[in-house]
């Protein structure tokens, strides 16, 4: 893989990473605003596994564009 295809595949990585802490993020806003309503149709244990998958998802990304990252520099 050449240099520039490496650091595009690098910045989509990290990108996604925080992509997808934001979605966890705004999923544990959503819990807590359906718990402060008293929402009759919440499902706070989906919602939570959803932002706990997010968060591993995050976490999957950022170690693999440290991957790439390692990989580009040698």
């Amino acid at each position: 893989m050449g240099p520039f295809a490496s650091t595009v595949l690098y910045g989509c990585l990290e990108a996604l990473k925080w992509l997808l802490w934001a979605t966890a993020g705004l999923l544990v806003v959503l819990i807590v605003t359906q718990a402060l309503r008293g929402d009759a149709d919440a499902r706070p244990l989906v919602n939570l596994a959803m932002a706990g998958a997010f968060l591993v998802g995050g976490a999957l990304c950022r170690w693999a564009a440290a991957l790439v990252r390692r990989m580009a520099d040698s």
